[in-house]
């Protein structure tokens, strides 16, 4: 195969693995111009992928110290994940609201690299969706968290055509926002309005997986 060069790391079983894999489905690689297809792929994975070796708790290794104590919201933070069921993309918004705790608040890229470490991995939005609450509950501390993820997923829309436009909203809460509080509906309204209805809210159990 001809080198290539590459800004993350190209594991050459990976490379050998998609060959295989590809033939295996029937494709002949050089009668259609794909010799370079394993690599490429390979490659994009190992970016897609990248988030493995990161830890979104790094970004509040340094929070601010302030005087705030009011509720601090993120929203409209984009992401481009790959569902672990059938590594298909899945792409959408994450939206944060917490309460600081003693004052302690963080720069707001740390939200967007935070949301991105945990997109490039093989994903499912709900473990997503925790995992950020959770990441944001260690590093700062906070009251009270609400996280929302917003999504659409191509396992569903292009297989078979299966609820092309259905959204997937997930939702994970910590401390005095908790859902059924009145502090949860204000952070709620905060980040979504009115958003949600025609949407499809899933709890983690009744994930998708077919």
């Amino acid at each position: 195969m001809t080198t290539m060069t590459s800004s993350y790391p190209v594991n050459p079983e990976a490379v050998q693995a998609m060959k295989q894999f590809l033939e295996a489905l029937g494709l002949d690689l050089t009668a259609l111009g794909m010799e370079k297809t394993p690599y490429r792929v390979a490659e994009a994975f190992s970016q897609f992928f990248s988030g493995l070796r990161e830890n979104p708790d790094d970004e509040w290794a340094a929070p601010i110290l302030s005087q705030t104590n009011g509720l601090v919201a993120v929203r409209n933070i984009r992401f481009q994940s790959m569902c672990e069921h059938h590594l298909l993309p899945f792409f959408g918004t994450a939206h944060i609201a917490y309460y600081p705790q003693d004052g302690r608040i963080a720069g707001f890229g740390h939200f967007a690299r935070a949301v991105g470490v945990l997109a490039r991995r093989p994903q499912l939005q709900e473990r997503l969706t925790e995992d950020l609450c959770q990441s944001l509950c260690r590093g700062l501390q906070p009251k009270g968290v609400l996280v929302v993820v917003k999504a659409t997923h191509l396992c569903l829309m292009m297989r078979e055509g299966m609820a092309a436009d259905a959204d997937i909203v997930t939702a994970a809460t910590s401390g005095c926002l908790q859902a059924g509080t009145k502090e949860y509906d204000q952070a709620w309204k905060l980040l979504m309005g009115d958003a949600g209805a025609g949407t499809i809210l899933m709890k983690e159990e009744e994930s998708w997986t077919p």
